[in-house]
């Protein structure tokens, strides 16, 4: 090897062609990395949020929301794909969200619901993305707000002249001390009553259907037209899954294993007396562990 004294000498001395570039790409030539195909990187369609030059005709349906919310009088719901209604209000990221159509449902390879749609934004702009995009995203940061509770309560109350009231399914809510019940969320009773719920209650406290302990009426909705008793087990058989499985000594020594009381929260109660009011029951279940209503 020639003797090194100099940068010179280096550069004249590159025995192994280290620094001959004539043969080498330029640098800006990538090498052995895979072409990436069009398909990969490019959608049939993209969906992009355009500003609604109409969006004073929504801007009102946007203000009355988030003013139920604020009064209460609606509820932000953790999210489900049963809540994808026309018409359905829903919060994505923070922002309210309006579902106003859903153009020609049909179900995707994956036998899921799928379609396009006119969504709407409280920031006055409108998407047609898919249903299934919309759904991805209300399922990572995003809830459904529930319906007006007037609404709720016309729909269950709907009756004329010609109606024939059966009595009532209520609500209840132990005010129990004993810790294996005060440390159960969402516990709830779901009864049957032909008189008064009131009246039914009145010595709850000596009461093993009650847990021999006070109660406090949550809710009660009058029943028409229907078998009311066929709707309280039709009711208990949807949240059977979640019953309370306890024992409840009477004052006599004998042991009882209440059957009418269940861990779901009351909101989802409601939309499930309200969904065996409209027929629909049957194609949903209770998932017990999420403490959701979902499809079967």
């Amino acid at each position: 090897m020639a003797d090194i004294n100099s940068i010179d000498d280096i550069l004249n001395s590159d025995t192994f062609g280290l620094l001959d570039t004539k043969k080498e790409e330029n640098i800006h030539t990538l090498v052995n990395v895979p072409k990436i195909e069009k398909s990969r990187t490019e959608t049939d369609f993209v969906a992009r949020r355009t500003k609604l030059k109409n969006f004073e005709e929504y801007e009102k349906l946007f203000i009355q929301c988030q003013k139920d919310l604020k009064d209460g009088k609606r509820k932000l719901v953790k999210f489900n794909e049963r809540f994808f209604q026309e018409g359905s209000f829903f919060v994505l990221k923070g922002v309210l969200v309006y579902l106003e159509n859903i153009q020609k449902p049909k179900k995707d390879k994956h036998h899921k619901l799928d379609a396009r749609t006119t969504t709407i934004f409280e920031n006055g702009t409108y998407s047609n993305m898919l249903l299934r995009s919309l759904g991805k995203g209300l399922y990572e940061d995003g809830y459904f707000v529930s319906e007006h509770e007037d609404k709720i309560m016309d729909d269950l109350n709907q009756i004329t002249k010609e109606d024939t009231q059966n009595g009532y399914i209520y609500i209840l809510k132990s005010l129990s001390e004993d810790d294996r019940i005060t440390t159960k969320r969402n516990l709830y009773k779901i009864g049957f009553s032909t008189t008064a719920v009131e009246t039914r209650i009145k010595n709850a406290v000596n009461d093993p259907t009650y847990l021999m302990a006070d109660v406090k009426v949550v809710a009660s909705f009058e029943v028409y037209n229907v078998n009311p008793h066929k709707l309280e087990q039709l009711i208990h058989k949807f949240f059977s899954n979640s019953c309370l499985d306890i024992d409840i000594v009477d004052e006599k020594r004998y042991v009882h294993k209440p059957r009418e009381w269940f861990i779901a929260p009351l909101n989802v109660i409601e939309e499930a007396i309200t969904l065996i009011i409209s027929g629909k029951i049957l194609d949903y279940q209770y998932d017990a562990q999420e403490e959701i209503i979902i499809l079967k």
